[in-house]
C-alpha cells in the first residue's frame, strides 16, 4: 500500500516503484563499494520498472488509473524529490505540488503539509512554503504543544510522525541539506516569517559543525573532529565553484549561496 491511505491495492504506485528502483540501485552501488560482483539483473530490473508519468499534463499520476482531481489523503507523489531521492525537472516538481496540494484532504495526517513546504522551498517559493509550514501547526494541541495525527485533534496523540515532518522542514527544507555521494549539499532559504536559521551540532564524516544563515549570508563553523579518522572539510560554493577550507575552530562566512560540504581536496 502506498502512502495515500485513500487508495490501496493500486497498480504501479509511483512512490512504491521509485522506492524499488532506488533499493536495487543502492544495493548495486553498495556491492561496488565492497568489491563484490553486481548481478546485471538488479540494474536491468531497476531501469525497466514503470514510473507513471503523464507527458501531456506534465505530472506524475499517483498510480495507474489515477484521475486528476481525485482526492488523496496525504503526501504521496510529493515525497518524490524529498525525502525520496528522485531527479525531477523544476517544472514537473512544481506541477506535482500544485496538483496534489489542491486535492489533499484537510483531514489528512500532520506530516503531509511539511513535505509540501519542503517542496516549495526547493523551488525557492518562500511565501508558498510559509503557508504550508503554518498549516502544519494546526495539529499542535495546547497546553503542552502535543501533536495529534489529525487537525481536529482526533487520531494518534503525541504523533511522532507529524513532529518529525515539522523538524525535517527546518533541518532539510530551510537548509537544503541533502546527503550525496560527493558530499552534503546545502541550498538555504528563509521562509517569509523567518529571518535567521541556526543549526548546531551537525555530525558529518566524523566532524561536528554549526550552520547558520539569513537572507544575506551563510556561516559555517567546524567545532570539533569527533572521530580520529575525520577528514578535513571544505565548502564548495555554487555557481562560482570557490572552495573555502573549514578549519576546526574558525568561522567561515560568505554571501548567501548554495554549495556543498565535502572532503578537502589534496
Amino acid at each position: 500500500m502506498p502512502p495515500d491511505e485513500y487508495h490501496s491495492g493500486v497498480n504501479n504506485s509511483v512512490y512504491t516503484n521509485v522506492l524499488v528502483q532506488n533499493s536495487l540501485r543502492f544495493a548495486a552501488a553498495l556491492a561496488k563499494d565492497l568489491g563484490l560482483p553486481i548481478p546485471n539483473q538488479w540494474l536491468e530490473v531497476a531501469d525497466r520498472i514503470k514510473v507513471p508519468f503523464d507527458s501531456e499534463q506534465n505530472f506524475h499520476p499517483e498510480f495507474d488509473g489515477y484521475v486528476r482531481g481525485e482526492e488523496v489523503k496525504q503526501a504521496d507523489v510529493v515525497l518524490l524529490g524529498y525525502p525520496v531521492p528522485f531527479p525531477l525537472r523544476p517544472d514537473i516538481r512544481r506541477k506535482n505540488l500544485e496538483i496534489y496540494e489542491a486535492v489533499t484532504s484537510p483531514q489528512g495526517p500532520a506530516m503531509t503539509w511539511s513535505m509540501f513546504a519542503v517542496g516549495w522551498m526547493e523551488l525557492k517559493e518562500p511565501s508558498r512554503a510559509q503557508v504550508l509550514l503554518s498549516r502544519s501547526f494546526i495539529n499542535v494541541t495546547e497546553p503542552f504543544k502535543v501533536w495529534t495525527e489529525n487537525a481536529d485533534g482526533s487520531g494518534t496523540v503525541n504523533f511522532l510522525t507529524g513532529m518529525g515532518g515539522f523538524l525535517q522542514t527546518v533541518l532539510f527544507g530551510c537548509t537544503g541539506f541533502r546527503i550525496t555521494e560527493a558530499g552534503m549539499t546545502f541550498d538555504p532559504l528563509c521562509p517569509d516569517l523567518v529571518s535567521r536559521v541556526s543549526v548546531s551540532g551537525i555530525s558529518y564524516l566524523g566532524n561536528k559543525f554549526n550552520f547558520t544563515f539569513s537572507k544575506d549570508s551563510v556561516t559555517l563553523e567546524v567545532t570539533a573532529h569527533a572521530e580520529p579518522w575525520a577528514p578535513l572539510l571544505e565548502a564548495e560554493l555554487w555557481p562560482s565553484l570557490a572552495r573555502l577550507p573549514l578549519t576546526p575552530g574558525h568561522k567561515v562566512s560568505f554571501p548567501h549561496s548554495a554549495g556543498r560540504i565535502q572532503k578537502s581536496s589534496p
